[in-house]
């Protein structure tokens, strides 16, 4: 038989942790919801003394945001799960960490691919590490120094998002090539790290390659277009986005 996941829930509108205490009471019969709390003062104490295992955790809450309930924890010794209404640059910082999330309102399938996915961790040492990098992220103005966390086989690998030359599809999965020769395979798809790395400057010159702007080292308009990156590697640009990357670069 299989123990109950004990959760916490921290939310600053009690209509959403009751809405979210229901949902989980209703459909998940191995879970035990320890407590929950609407400021992060309160959760941080009940946290202490309840240990639970999973904390969902709204990211805005009030003039406080669910960030600052975890700064104050010298260690986290319990899964993370943000809770937000909204696409917002916050939830972006989330999906850079590679840290687990659900959109309000939460939906039971939503629900179940999280409980389960948490249940198969051992240990949540994994979040710290990802929590950390987070954190040092927004603490580092100089974007090139800010570490993307990529999903691997075996875990997590952390890596400086200036050491990206590109990004290839790989199916399902994505390849990643760095500075260095490195090739490192994400179970994350390539839509995926599109929507977080645009901002960085990377553009998807085709529906298998990401690059990254800074490390293309030639652009050709021969044979329809291609790019020849640092590592003299070449990848085609697709005829649908030939115009917008030549006028992203100034060179059309």
């Amino acid at each position: 038989m299989q123990n109950d996941l004990e959760v916490f829930l921290v939310d600053d509108e009690p209509r959403a942790l009751e809405s979210l205490s229901q949902v989980l009471s209703t459909f998940f019969n191995n879970v035990k919801i320890l407590g929950t709390a609407t400021d992060v003062d309160d959760a941080y104490s009940q946290i202490i003394e309840k240990k639970p295992q999973l904390i969902f955790l709204d990211i805005e809450m009030g003039s406080k945001s669910g960030f600052q309930l975890l700064e104050k924890f010298d260690e986290i010794d319990f899964h993370v799960a943000f809770v937000t209404a909204h696409e917002e640059f916050a939830l972006q910082a989330i999906k850079f960490s590679a840290l687990d999330y659900i959109i309000k309102p939460a939906g039971i399938s939503d629900l179940k691919m999280l409980l389960d996915k948490v249940r198969k961790k051992s240990l949540p040492i994994s979040d710290e590490m990802k929590v950390k990098h987070m954190f040092g992220n927004f603490l580092t103005e100089d974007k090139r120094e800010h570490k993307i966390t990529l999903p691997v086989s075996d875990g997590f690998e952390f890596v400086k998002v200036d050491d990206i030359l590109y990004l290839r599809a790989d199916g399902g999965y994505t390849q990643f090539q760095l500075k260095d020769g490195t090739k490192i395979t994400s179970s994350k798809n390539l839509k995926f790290f599109e929507g977080i790395l645009t901002t960085y400057g990377f553009y998807r010159i085709h529906n298998s390659t990401l690059v990254s702007l800074k490390h293309i080292k030639k652009v050709s308009k021969a044979l329809g277009g291609h790019v020849i990156m640092e590592d003299n590697s070449e990848w085609g640009i697709s005829r649908s986005r030939k115009e917008e990357f030549l006028k992203l670069i100034a060179i059309g």
